[in-house]
């Protein structure tokens, strides 16, 4: 009897001790394996994109596209001559220089082209008027019988030259506009000209702008820079 109740005893005391484990040491363990990220061998720039990424291929503007085309249309014939100027300050952009031109009067900006220096707008940049766009008239050099707003491209590089140069990158993006200008309105080196040589009544675009300069660079072999 006493090895009955001993034996009895024993398997009462390991089922309790299985009871009381827990269920979660119990269950068998997993391992987990990590994987790797893929990578290609390839470059960058031959990798295949995924087929739901694929586009139609985009195809770069060649050097030679014009870039500041009409808006509303094609290039009108009525343009024969270019006329520079100055703003004649020392900060201002197409935005300021229209506000100003309205409380004159006028109905919108007078220039064609306005041609930052680091203001209002970045050194260089330059800025489509609404006229050019609208192939209008300009509203920047008024003579008797108004040829030079009727039949002129009027360009305002920002800035007072009567007392410094232009900068070199406003120049750069001047030759840009002008051999544009040149190649699509076929206006010809020496019909470029400045507000105060047309008038004879002011400076602009005073005495440190290099007009010789540019127009010799106009007559000078085309480059990359100074492609359209």
């Amino acid at each position: 009897m006493r090895r009955i109740a001993y034996f009895g005893a024993s398997i009462f005391l390991i089922s309790g001790a299985c009871v009381n484990v827990d269920p979660i040491e119990r269950a068998p363990r997993r391992t987990v394996t990590y994987r790797r990220p893929y990578r290609s061998p390839l470059p960058a720039e031959t990798r295949r994109p995924a087929a739901s990424r694929l586009t139609r291929p985009q195809r770069s503007k060649p050097a030679y596209m014009p870039t500041w085309m009409p808006t509303y249309g094609r290039i009108s014939p009525r343009w024969k001559t270019i006329v520079i100027h100055h703003s004649a300050t020392r900060s201002g952009g197409a935005r300021a220089f229209d506000r100003f031109h309205r409380k004159k009067g006028w109905d919108e900006l007078g220039y064609h082209f306005v041609i930052g220096n680091g203001t209002d707008t970045p050194d260089g940049f330059i800025e489509v008027g609404p006229r050019w766009n609208k192939q209008k008239h300009g509203a920047h050099c008024k003579t008797p019988n108004n040829y030079y707003n009727d039949h002129g491209v009027g360009i305002c590089l920002v800035g007072d030259f009567t007392k410094w140069r232009p900068s070199p990158r406003q120049l750069a993006s001047l030759e840009r506009v002008l051999r544009f200008l040149s190649i699509y309105c076929r206006i010809p080196a020496h019909r470029i000209t400045t507000h105060g040589a047309v008038t004879g009544k002011t400076q602009c675009p005073g005495g440190h702008f290099p007009l010789a300069a540019v127009r010799r660079a106009l007559r000078s072999p085309i480059t990359a820079a100074s492609l359209p």
